[in-house]
C-alpha cells in the first residue's frame, strides 16, 4: 500500500511514513553500501565555522540533540513554507506539530515532520537506499494549468483519481545536496488540496530548504 492510500485509509501522514523508515531500517542490513556525503562542499564548511556565530535553526531541545547524531547533512524548511502559509486564510493559523526520527544505533537517515493543519510537510534523506514511489500516479504541473514551468525542483503531484476526488493531494520532489538526496513531500488535505497543485510556490518555497545540523567525521 502506497503512502497516499494510507492516508486515505485514515492513517495519520506521520505514522505512516514512520512506519515506512522503520520498515526500511530493519530490511536494509548493515553491511548496505552508504553513499558518500562531500564533506568538503564549501556550504557545510561555512557553515561549520560559522555556526557558532550564527546558531541554525533550532527545531527543539529533543530534536537538535537527535539530529546532532546524524551522519548526513540534516536539511530543514528555515521558515513555513509558503504553500502552508497561503492555507492560513482557510482559518486560524495552527501551531506546527513536529516528529523527528532517527535511528539512534544507525543514524544514517532522518525524516523530519512538521505539520500545520491542513497541510503537512516532510524532509528525509538516508544515506542507503533512497525510496521510490510508483510510477502510475498521474501527474500534474504548471503546464496542464497553462503555465510556463518554474525554476527548481520539479514537483509531482499524485492523485488516485481526479480532481473532483474528495481525498487530499500529496506533492514530491528531490533535490541532491552535497552527494545526497533529499525528499520533500507535501501532504495537503481535501480543504487545501489546491495548495498541492501549485508546484510554482512548493518549488519556490525549496529556497528555504537550509543547513540546520551538519557533523563531519572527525579526521
Amino acid at each position: 500500500m502506497s503512502k497516499l492510500e494510507k492516508v486515505r485509509y485514515g492513517a495519520p501522514l506521520a505514522a505512516c511514513m514512520i512506519a515506512g523508515l522503520l520498515a526500511k531500517a530493519g530490511a536494509a542490513g548493515a553491511a548496505d553500501k552508504l553513499l558518500k556525503v562531500d564533506w568538503a562542499n564549501s556550504e557545510i564548511t561555512a557553515f561549520v565555522k560559522d555556526q557558532a556565530a550564527n546558531p541554525p535553526r533550532s527545531l527543539g531541545p529533543t530534536a537538535d540533540d537527535k539530529l546532532a547524531r546524524v551522519k548526513l547533512p540534516v536539511l530543514a524548511f528555515t521558515g513555513t513554507p509558503g504553500v502552508v502559509e497561503n492555507t492560513f486564510r482557510l482559518g486560524p493559523k495552527p501551531a506546527a506539530e513536529r516528529d523527528v526520527v532517527v535511528d539512534e544505533d544507525n543514524p544514517v537517515w532522518y525524516q523530519l515532520v512538521e505539520r500545520y493543519g491542513d497541510v503537512t510537510v516532510s524532509v528525509e534523506a538516508d544515506l542507503r537506499v533512497q525510496h521510490e514511489l510508483p510510477a502510475d500516479f498521474p501527474i500534474y504541473d504548471d503546464a496542464a494549468r497553462g503555465v510556463a514551468p518554474s525554476a527548481g525542483p520539479k514537483v509531482s503531484v499524485f492523485d488516485e483519481e481526479n480532481e473532483g476526488s474528495e481525498d487530499g493531494l500529496m506533492a514530491e520532489y528531490t533535490v541532491v545536496r552535497y552527494g545526497i538526496p533529499y525528499t520533500i513531500t507535501i501532504e495537503c488535505s481535501a480543504e487545501a488540496k489546491q495548495q498541492c497543485r501549485d508546484t510554482s510556490q512548493i518549488a519556490k518555497d525549496s529556497e528555504l530548504l537550509k543547513l540546520v545540523q551538519a557533523n563531519p567525521p572527525k579526521p
